[in-house]
C-alpha cells in the first residue's frame, strides 16, 4: 500500500498554512499597547524624575550622584543610557528599553530606570496558573 498526497492533503495543508497566517496578522495587530508609557528614574532610591516617552519627545539629561554620573538620552519613545562614569560600563549596553517592565540598571552609580504603563492596572492578571 503506498501513501500518496493527493488533492484534499494539500488543501488541507494549505487552509493550515492560511489560518496560522492569519492569526499571527491579527496577533501582531493587537500586541500594539496603546498605553501610555512613563520612565521613572531612580538615583539611590529616589524618585529623580518621570518622563513620558513619546515619538516626537527628545532630551538628554544626566543624574548626578556623588562623584559619579549617568546620561541619560530619551529619543522615538525609548530611554537608554549614553555615557556613564562606573568602571564596568554594562549599563551602556542594556540597550535602548521602551516596553512596560523593562528595566536599565548601574549598581556602582546606584541608577534604576524602569517603564511603566499608566493605562495598566495594578489588579489586571498577568498569567492564571492552576
Amino acid at each position: 500500500m503506498r501513501n500518496k498526497i493527493n488533492k484534499y492533503d494539500i488543501a488541507l495543508i494549505i487552509v493550515i498554512i492560511v489560518i496560522n497566517v492569519a492569526i499571527l496578522v491579527y496577533g501582531s495587530f493587537n500586541v500594539v499597547d496603546k498605553g501610555q508609557k512613563i520612565a521613572y528614574v531612580y538615583s539611590d532610591n529616589k524618585l529623580v524624575n518621570e518622563y513620558t516617552l513619546t515619538d516626537d519627545y527628545k532630551t538628554e539629561f544626566t543624574v548626578n550622584l556623588g562623584p559619579g554620573y549617568n546620561t541619560v538620552h530619551i529619543e522615538g519613545g525609548k530611554i537608554w543610557i549614553h555615557d556613564a562614569s562606573c568602571p564596568d560600563k554594562i549599563c551602556l549596553s542594556q540597550g535602548k528599553i521602551s516596553k512596560d517592565g523593562e528595566i536599565i540598571v548601574c549598581l556602582p552609580n546606584k541608577l534604576l530606570i524602569q517603564i511603566k504603563d499608566n493605562h495598566k492596572s495594578e489588579d489586571e492578571l498577568d498569567i492564571i496558573v492552576k
